[in-house]
């Protein structure tokens, strides 16, 4: 899996040259990364939260993207993320494999863990729409995501905080 992101970046890092920028060049956020520091104390947090939130997300909007470059006639970059898009689904199928087994060793429920995690771990709803063929191919059910909130958004809605989140995204 390391692979591919590493071939990931470097499919849109040329792209981005060929196109007369590069990368660090363009704001970003550091939602992966901020994920990855609040995840770094468990194994099933860390595959809950990156390839089943944020992997999957990518499953969501890469659709959308390559279909607003085929419309700018942009064969190249789609080229590139209809690429990553299947890798992606291998990354969230992995993910979840790895997630449902580590629960079962452990005698725990992979839906309600997964929730529970999101809730305690990530900031924010998980957003739709969703690529429900996508998530599904990967071994996602609705039952994982649908209506589900992270602990910041528990905490705007009662003024509770969640306990152990930090996470601050830039702008």
């Amino acid at each position: 899996m390391a692979l591919d992101e590493a071939k990931h970046f470097t499919l849109l890092s040329n792209r981005l040259r060929q196109l007369g920028t590069s990368y660090g060049s363009l704001p970003i956020h550091s939602s992966l990364w901020e994920s990855a520091l609040k995840t770094s104390d468990s194994f099933l947090a860390r595959l809950a939260i990156i390839h089943l939130v944020h992997e999957a997300r990518g499953l969501d909007v890469n659709p959308v993207t390559i279909s607003k470059f085929e419309k700018a006639g942009d064969t190249e970059s789609v080229a590139s993320l209809q690429i990553i898009h299947l890798d992606e689904i291998t990354h969230v199928t992995s993910g979840h494999r790895w997630f449902t087994w580590k629960c079962g060793e452990e005698g725990i429920d992979p839906v309600q863990t997964f929730r529970s995690l999101v809730r305690e771990r990530f900031q924010g709803q998980l957003r739709g729409p969703f690529n429900i063929d996508d998530r599904k191919k990967a071994g996602m059910g609705k039952e994982f995501y649908e209506d589900l909130v992270g602990g910041s958004e528990v905490e705007e809605a009662t003024g509770a905080a969640a306990p152990g989140l930090t996470i601050a995204y830039e702008s």
